[in-house]
């Protein structure tokens, strides 16, 4: 049996709900199912990256529109506060959509968010393929993040934390000044929480083309670090990070030194 490729339904359903926004109108599962040829209880799969696209690129929540015989979203739904559906709903359809390319375009070729992900892991030199053939940012981004958390293991490179609610991809060669290449190839990522991917963007910690980290006020000169700061930041330096298990995902020492050329670290 042919793997389902969601982002080819993804696309389809793109296509009808902008329309649907359009018309300042709504539509149930099983309407949105029958316009792709989906059962309605397969909509919440098709539903969930076109979600995850909206959040990612800050755009109004056009999942909103898809309602269940009560009347409202699923329980998937999760862009925007469900005690205030009606502004929800106003903002997506007085957003001009035409302005907005179909981000699941790509799928039209065959591929599907999955494959593009196995690709960038498995052949990290051809990202730049991947980028050009993608043409939103908004899920380069997305597949940049899925890429690097499997290269990781869901787990921050020097925290060693897996909670995957606070983690985030971070890019060594920041996104303003990658190649495409650079800006889809795992060996310019890092798991990061949060916190850690702040402080590596501000230039307070950094690592070594050896993969040992960096913090910048190892002697606790610049102030005085509570337990918990000193844990999460001070403890952290000399540190050996933690690398993914195969060596063709690991960082590349060019794009180490580029960071630190861009955040003035001398080492």
């Amino acid at each position: 049996m042919p793997k389902i490729n969601q982002s080819e339904r993804a696309r389809l359903a793109w296509s009808v709900l902008t329309e649907v926004a359009r018309r300042h109108e709504t539509i149930t599962y099983g309407q949105l199912g029958a316009a792709i040829g989906v059962h309605h209880r397969a909509i919440r799969y098709v539903l969930g990256p076109i979600q995850d696209y909206c959040l990612e690129e800050d755009l109004p929540p056009l999942t909103i529109l898809v309602n269940n015989t009560a009347g409202i979203p699923g329980t998937g739904f999760i862009a925007y506060n469900r005690d205030d559906l009606g502004s929800g709903m106003d903002a997506v359809w007085l957003f001009d959509w035409k302005l907005t390319q179909n981000p699941f375009d790509f799928a039209v070729q065959g591929a599907s968010f999955e494959s593009l992900v196995i690709d960038l892991a498995a052949r990290p030199d051809d990202a730049a393929e991947v980028y050009a053939l993608v043409k939103t940012r908004g899920l380069r981004h997305l597949l940049f993040r899925s890429a690097v958390f499997k290269a990781y293991s869901w787990r921050c490179a020097f925290s060693r934390i897996q909670f995957v609610e606070v983690l985030e991809a971070a890019h060594i060669v920041p996104w303003a000044n990658s190649t495409p290449q650079q800006r889809m190839d795992v060996r310019n990522g890092l798991v990061l929480t949060s916190l850690h991917h702040k402080l590596f963007d501000k230039g307070l910690i950094t690592v070594t083309k050896d993969y040992e980290i960096e913090y910048f006020d190892p002697g606790c000169v610049d102030r005085e670090y509570s337990a918990l700061e000193s844990s999460l930041t001070v403890s952290l330096h000399g540190r050996q990070m933690q690398v993914p298990r195969l060596l063709k995902h690991r960082p590349l020492a060019e794009n180490i030194a580029q960071h630190h050329q861009i955040l003035g670290w001398e080492l």
